[in-house]
């Protein structure tokens, strides 16, 4: 059965405008605003519509919502406790609301599968700015649609093991927040002096080395670029010695730090010596800054980065404004002691990763059987 013949309604919502200029005000679901699996509340910003725009995109229980613009596939549920606030769908996101033969948390399941994802491909284009065609794609995709009885009882499966797997994020964000709690409460800022990063290393930024030239990529020294700060995953890309003559790199130890574009003030870790392109500034600290210290107080001042490099176009931080930035500076040995103590606190961070990794790969193999009718 063909994904379209399930749906009902299918709606594509409006920017409004800004709050008290319409008929009444509403939070708007932007394409943002969705994640992987749900919205995120905070990141709606507050519109107002006219009343023929809210009737036709207000959001509703029941509802599932797909981003059709930039980050598309992405899908949420509306559960019924889920609306505090009255909500509207955006432009870039689409609403929809399935016949009576589908369960909506059903129909949320199958569109979260990667198998869903991989037959909406075809119908997301542009470079860019990615589009999906809904219509085209709708009109392709494949459902496996037993009877509603059964329907339920595989969404009340799924949405049990993925209860697990929500709960091991919740302990990871927990972990994750644990360095920077506890490097505000080591290190309260008016109790040490205060140097400019420029005084603490050596400041450099990166650069790309020529992609048409031959040899210069596919090599082993990592290359770092803005999307490859703050993730678990391996680091992306690679250059040759040759390569990395035509960049720059650091030595493990340095502190990464994203100055341009919309990810501007993510921060990492250089574990190993590293090239590095021209949005990353790095700092390779000098006999007053512990390397893990460094790393830790440049992240306690993302929100001065993010603000000193805010920008009407791009935002930009650049090198010379970068290095005069101002860190507290305790004594060595008390960052050290700091640095001791935030390793000991991560440890368990690798564990529940790896147990993370295990629940998604079986949880992808249960939703596979799933919709292949042999759970």
């Amino acid at each position: 059965m063909r994904l379209a013949e399930l749906v009902q309604e299918s709606v594509s919502g409006y920017w409004g405008s800004p709050p008290g200029d319409a008929d009444l005000d509403a939070l708007a679901i932007t394409n943002g605003a969705v994640t992987e699996t749900s919205v995120n509340w905070v990141k709606a910003p507050l519109r107002s519509f006219t009343q023929a725009q809210f009737d036709k995109a207000q959001i509703c229980p029941e509802d599932v919502l797909i981003t059709t613009s930039g980050d598309c596939g992405k899908v949420a549920h509306m559960r019924r406790g889920d609306l505090e606030f009255p909500a509207a769908a955006t432009n870039f996101v689409r609403l929809l609301r399935f016949r009576d033969r589908v369960d909506p948390r059903y129909a949320f399941h199958f569109m979260c599968w990667s198998g869903f994802k991989s037959q909406l491909q075809p119908f997301i284009r542009g470079t860019s700015m990615q589009n999906l065609s809904w219509q085209s794609a709708s009109a392709a995709v494949k459902v496996y649609l037993p009877s509603m009885g059964e329907q339920c009882r595989i969404a009340a499966i799924l949405d049990q093991a993925d209860a697990i797997r929500s709960n091991r994020r919740q302990v990871l964000a927990h972990l994750d927040a644990l360095p920077g709690n506890l490097f505000r409460s080591h290190f309260p800022s008016a109790n040490f002096p205060r140097r400019a990063i420029g005084d603490l290393g050596r400041v450099s930024t990166g650069k790309t080395p020529p992609t048409s030239a031959p040899g210069m990529f596919e090599g082993e020294i990592p290359f770092v670029t803005p999307g490859d700060l703050e993730s678990d995953a391996p680091v992306a890309r690679s250059v040759t010695s040759q390569g990395a003559a035509h960049s720059r790199t650091v030595e493990p130890g340095a502190t990464l730090v994203c100055c341009i574009g919309a990810t501007i003030g993510k921060v990492g870790l250089a574990s190993a010596r590293v090239a590095f392109n021209q949005q990353i500034n790095a700092v390779e600290w000098g006999p007053d800054v512990d390397c893990a210290y460094g790393y830790w107080a440049t992240r306690s001042i993302r929100p001065l980065i993010v603000a000193r490099g805010a920008s009407t176009t791009l935002p930009l931080l650049p090198k010379s404004k970068f290095s005069e930035l101002r860190l507290p500076v305790p004594p060595l040995e008390q960052q050290r002691e700091f640095a001791t103590i935030v390793d000991a606190a991560r440890q368990p961070r690798d564990g529940v990763l790896q147990a993370l990794a295990r629940e998604d790969e079986l949880f992808a193999s249960l939703q596979a059987r799933a919709f292949r009718g042999e759970v």
